[in-house]
């Protein structure tokens, strides 16, 4: 029996990168990873008072916490993209887009939906862990623990 799941296992690793790139899911995993390294990538101030909403053909909508920290923005905003794109490895962004918390005042109307990052517990990162140790193909693990983790880390907020 024990030969039969590895053997199901091996099919499984053998399709998941094939998968991936044929749904062109390799370039968004890759776009979504810098969501998890948010702090890491823009440090601590900006964490505090910036965080990334969503991509959208490769531009980066960010929500800031006020019209004095979306001015600073707008200064940092080249140097920000280039930090963002440097952590990347098979796409790049094209430009970042700024707006308030729905509520503040604003000129433009937005109707973006708030996404808030909740850390999974270590206990069920571990458990997926080791469901996905079986996988040979390193990078197809990685990859997929990556899909795993975001799709666990992203909420979206009840408005």
């Amino acid at each position: 029996m024990t030969g039969v799941k590895k053997k199901k296992a091996r099919s499984l690793a053998g399709l998941l990168p094939e998968l991936v790139r044929e749904q062109g899911w390799e370039k968004q995993l890759d776009l979504y990873s810098i969501f998890p390294r948010w702090r890491e990538l823009v440090g601590q101030e900006i964490y505090t008072y910036v965080r990334p909403l969503k991509i959208v053909r490769n531009v980066l909508w960010i929500e800031v916490e006020n019209s004095s920290w979306l001015q600073q923005m707008q200064f940092e905003k080249m140097q920000l993209l280039d930090v963002l794109n440097q952590a990347l490895r098979l796409n790049r962004l094209d430009d970042i887009k700024m707006v308030l918390p729905v509520g503040e005042k604003s000129d433009e109307k937005t109707s973006i939906q708030s996404v808030t990052f909740v850390k999974p517990d270590k206990e069920e990162v571990a458990a997926f862990e080791r469901q996905v140790s079986i996988i040979a193909d390193e990078k197809c693990r990685d990859a997929l623990m990556q899909f795993w983790y975001l799709s666990r880390a992203c909420r979206i907020k009840e408005k």
